[in-house]
């Protein structure tokens, strides 16, 4: 079986920030609070502020890791080169 290969969102790509992990995701309803709307160019590429957490309401705990930035998001395909994280509570 062959592996799925990583296509990354176009820079101007929308996405929802979460408050409480820092977290982004292509959907509001992935996340818990929202803290605002943006686009993929607003977090690529820069370092993240907030370090790894899982969902503070347990609700979405699947999250990647930007290998180049850091950046946190529940769809990877919204990181350049994303690695699945192993958060353990």
């Amino acid at each position: 079986m062959s592996e799925n290969k990583h296509v990354p969102l176009p820079k101007d790509t929308p996405a929802f920030f979460c408050a409480n992990c820092g977290a982004v995701a292509l959907d509001a309803n992935n996340i818990c609070k929202v803290q605002g709307k943006g686009k993929k160019a607003d977090w690529c590429g820069t370092k993240g502020v907030k370090p790894p957490a899982f969902c503070h309401n347990k609700v979405h705990n699947d999250r990647w890791q930007c290998k180049n930035c850091g950046q946190i998001a529940v769809n990877p395909e919204l990181l350049c080169e994303p690695e699945k994280m192993d958060l353990s509570e």
